[in-house]
């Protein structure tokens, strides 16, 4: 893992900031280097259009969002999600356990996602 000069934000951190272009986003990060490049891999933005993709921004412009624990299996399964459409196998094994501790049954019902059903998409 390389860890900017801001030994603040690593890869996995979860940041908001703007790009170059003045876009607003929120993301984690993918990667970065010692230029103070940070790769990131867009959640939300106030432009559509780079949401679900990898943006670049400079460290000067973003900043480290807290860190908070995940209270609801919802959060967990929105997660899960975007570790299955990154393919990113051991984020979303650390999710599962994380599932498992704040939701004792996950069940397929009204929608929500099993276990059996996630593992399959790998």
């Amino acid at each position: 893992m390389t860890t900017l000069k801001f030994p603040l934000i690593q890869e996995g951190d979860w940041i908001s900031g703007t790009t170059q272009l003045d876009e607003k986003f929120i993301g984690f990060v993918q990667s970065t280097n010692e230029d103070g490049i940070i790769k990131v891999w867009a959640t939300q933005s106030d432009r559509e259009e780079i949401v679900g993709t990898s943006i670049q921004a400079k460290s000067a412009r973003v900043r480290k969002l807290s860190d908070s624990a995940l209270t609801s299996p919802e959060e967990v399964k929105s997660l899960i999600e975007l570790a299955l459409d990154t393919q990113d196998k051991e984020w979303f094994a650390q999710l599962r356990a994380e599932l498992a501790i704040v939701s004792t049954v996950v069940t397929n019902t009204n929608g929500a996602l099993s276990i059996t059903k996630l593992k399959e998409r790998f």
